[in-house]
């Protein structure tokens, strides 16, 4: 039923419950292959002096500690997973991720910004539930 699951992972407590539920369900499901995808959409301001700092180990520092969750997560649960890192609107990478490699599902976690904020500015759950043709759980 669902083979393969990918989950949208940004470290968040919302996140992280998306994750446990994604893992409860792969369980059941005997799903072959679980995704975590990370989109790291922090922009980096370089207007700012930067001094003998690598800035590409800084990001993939902070993309290991966030994805440490996740992995501690999956080990103990005995699922097979695998992650990926993109850079971007998350949005847009999820969707283009999905587009480029097709699950049976997608869990992510959605996070309440109340109805004015979320009219006006969208959210990444919604605009991925509007461009995917699989189906999307959302956790709360």
């Amino acid at each position: 039923m669902y083979n393969k699951i990918l989950v949208a992972f940004d470290g968040s407590k919302v996140s992280i419950h998306a994750l446990q539920h994604a893992a409860k369900l792969a369980k059941i499901a005997n799903t072959k292959k679980m995704v975590i995808l990370h989109v790291n959409d922090e922009p980096i301001d370089l207007q700012q002096p930067v001094y003998n700092v690598e800035i590409d180990q800084l990001i993939e520092e902070e993309n290991h500690e966030i994805l440490s969750t996740a992995n501690g997560l999956l080990l103990e649960a005995g699922i097979p997973y695998e992650t990926h890192i993109l850079e971007g609107d998350p949005s847009r990478q999820i969707t283009s991720y999905v587009k480029e490699n097709p699950y049976d599902l997608i869990v992510m976690g959605s996070k309440e910004k109340g109805l004015i904020k979320g009219m006006f500015l969208g959210s990444v759950s919604r605009a991925v539930i509007h461009s995917v043709d699989c189906p999307v759980l959302i956790v709360k």
